[in-house]
């Protein structure tokens, strides 16, 4: 089979769900290989999916929108329809303690901010 992919994928083994029907509906999947831009997925045979979905990936912590690529038997093969900004599914748990760590530092300066406008406006009346 000749390879038609344009980025190579990298072999995983994350536990994810596909989520749809107005997020009333979740099917638990494995993905088995990914990119920024797509992923394989181990699904039951039988089961039946919308063209479009939520890729829910609990261990990352992200959601994708996926699109069906192909389908044979229990595998599907989905492209993201928005490619992530990063290929967060491969970010290292430490790069992502990074990214954390510096949005709660803003997060706490921002606290800071609006503590001190309050007090301000509390000693004014205003």
């Amino acid at each position: 089979m000749t390879e038609q992919r344009r980025v190579a994928r990298i072999r995983s083994m994350l536990g994810a769900q596909i989520v749809f029907n107005n997020r009333s509906t979740t099917i638990d999947c494995n993905i088995r290989n990914v990119s920024p831009r797509g992923a394989k997925l181990l699904v039951g045979d039988t089961l039946s999916l919308p063209q479009e979905f939520e890729l829910n990936v609990p261990a990352k912590g992200r959601s994708y929108r996926a699109n069906i690529v192909w389908r044979r038997g229990g595998e599907v093969g989905v492209e993201f329809v928005q490619e992530p900004s990063r290929a967060a599914l491969m970010m290292d748990d430490t790069e992502r303690v990074r990214e954390l760590e510096s949005e709660n530092a803003l997060l706490r300066k921002r606290i800071v901010d609006l503590k001190s406008q309050l007090e301000r406006f509390m000693q004014t009346g205003a």
